[in-house]
């Protein structure tokens, strides 16, 4: 099976369709075709790429494996830039540092003992 097969399989499997009925979406005369893509057999045409992907809410480089597959809906997703994922887990880190550190005091200042003559006790 090659990739391509595989993906057309598991996004037809994800969204609780049979062969026939992408056949029938796809104005195919019969699920022949659907299974000869998915041994790999066959490949389907661009075109036909392209309507996979607008049915399975998908991308074409997602059906081809040319990107990761995403199993969940596509909603559940959201595209961001390398560069912008590791400044936003940097600063994420930074502030968890910091919180660590007010942390760390509170728990020093808690351990003190107290000193005779604080206002605190009268």
């Amino acid at each position: 099976m090659s990739i391509v097969g595989e993906r057309i399989k598991k996004y037809r499997e994800l969204k609780g369709w049979n062969q026939h009925k992408l056949a029938k979406a796809l104005k195919k005369s019969g699920k022949a075709v659907i299974s000869n893509w998915e041994t790999g057999r066959n490949d389907p045409s661009l075109a036909e790429l392209r309507m996979m992907a607008e049915i399975f809410e998908t991308s074409v480089a997602q059906l081809v494996g040319e990107a990761p597959m995403l199993e969940e809906p596509r909603e559940q997703y959201i595209m961001i830039r390398k560069d912008d994922l590791i400044d936003l887990q940097r600063k994420a880190l930074e502030l968890e540092a910091d919180r660590i550190n007010t942390l760390r005091g509170q728990l020093e200042d808690a351990r003190k003992p107290e000193e005779p003559g604080d206002p605190a006790e009268s």
